[in-house]
């Protein structure tokens, strides 16, 4: 039988996919956006927990809420765009990301209908969460799409005393004729420093290598973690990856996150006024959508062959998860929901989503 949640002990319930949107879009109404892009807020942020991202999903909002109160994200933001030199540049006016995001791809994905390329920038766009999701809205459209987004410096090589670099994520996403998209997501540390944040919150520990503490040192201690730096996936190349993002997504597009003025990251922070780069491709207009499809098909099913049965192509996973949450409910943990309730409470918006 579904209850409101007021058992802090239980495990994870199920949320229904459409009352966690209603109240999400509540909330950032009440944090004084527009309607519209309360809706389309709360929709990119419920897809990320429908399709398993739960690290930049729901538990997300409190700090959000927090970040509105402080007047750090702008709840009514004039976004922007400019055509120079055929490059869009879009200007989020400091909005939340989830709504610059998707209002940025979806110009791209417009203008990719009459032109084969259509390369972007975006500055002081806000904290995107889950990047990948919005090359899939391109993917969707039958578009190609790659979009990478700087950070604050939160990241850094065993033994350094301080944070060198953004955890820069990057992601990409293709139709495929007959499947889901294939959508390739990934910070450039070896995981996401939304995870540390979830296993802190939780009072858990979190394995080894992922992190130094302050000292430089390796550890497992959540909170030394976020005080410390995350550890660059494949080492230098990590490194050197996350390099080139900050060039494209920083450098180029003008935008400095705000750790290059001096201001440290708290723990559970989301950095603000930062900047992204992205583009979406319409094959149509370069190969022809027939011959792409063909060719994108031949290399997808010599994939799949050579690995078998328990062959998977990036994002299949995320796309089944999607489906099944979407029928029965998106699961959130005990520690989650209280934020939940408490950041309601905040803006006058009592969580009062039904869970199984």
């Amino acid at each position: 039988m579904s209850a409101v949640f007021d058992d802090a002990t239980a495990g994870p319930r199920r949320a229904p996919r459409q009352a966690l949107t209603s109240w999400l879009a509540r909330v950032f109404a009440a944090c004084g956006m527009p309607d519209d892009d309360s809706r389309l807020a709360a929709e990119v942020m419920a897809r990320c927990n429908a399709r398993g991202y739960e690290t930049h999903g729901v538990t997300r909002v409190m700090t959000y809420v927090q970040k509105f109160a402080a007047g750090e994200i702008n709840p009514t933001p004039n976004i922007t765009f400019e055509s120079r030199d055929n490059i869009l540049v879009i200007d989020g006016n400091d909005g939340l990301g989830q709504v610059v995001g998707p209002r940025a791809m979806d110009r791209a994905i417009d203008l990719a209908r009459d032109t084969a390329f259509v390369p972007c920038f975006i500055r002081d766009g806000g904290h995107l969460g889950a990047v990948g999701v919005f090359p899939l809205r391109a993917a969707e459209a039958g578009m190609v799409s790659v979009l990478m987004q700087a950070t604050s410096p939160v990241m850094s090589l065993p033994g350094s005393k301080g944070r060198s670099i953004g955890n820069n994520p990057i992601s990409f996403a293709t139709p495929l004729p007959g499947r889901d998209p294939l959508l390739f997501d990934m910070a450039t540390c070896v995981t996401s420093r939304g995870r540390v944040l979830m296993a802190h919150r939780a009072g858990r520990d979190i394995p080894e290598g992922w992190a130094i503490g302050p000292d430089g040192e390796p550890t497992t201690d959540a909170e030394q973690a976020l005080l410390g730096a995350m550890l660059p996936v494949g080492g230098p190349k990590g490194i050197g990856l996350a390099m080139m993002i900050e060039c494209l997504a920083a450098s180029l597009s003008g935008t400095f996150a705000p750790t290059m003025r001096g201001v440290a990251p708290a723990i559970g922070s989301a950095t603000m006024h930062v900047g992204a780069f992205f583009f979406v491709v319409n094959p149509e207009r370069i190969v022809g959508r027939e011959t792409f499809e063909r060719h994108v098909e031949g290399w997808v099913s010599q994939y799949l062959t050579a690995t078998g049965a328990d062959g998977r192509l990036p994002g299949q996973r995320a796309a089944d998860t999607e489906r099944e949450r979407t029928a029965n409910g998106i699961p959130i943990p005990p520690e989650i929901i209280a934020e939940l309730r408490e950041a309601g409470e905040k803006v006058g918006e009592p969580f009062d989503v039904r869970l199984s």
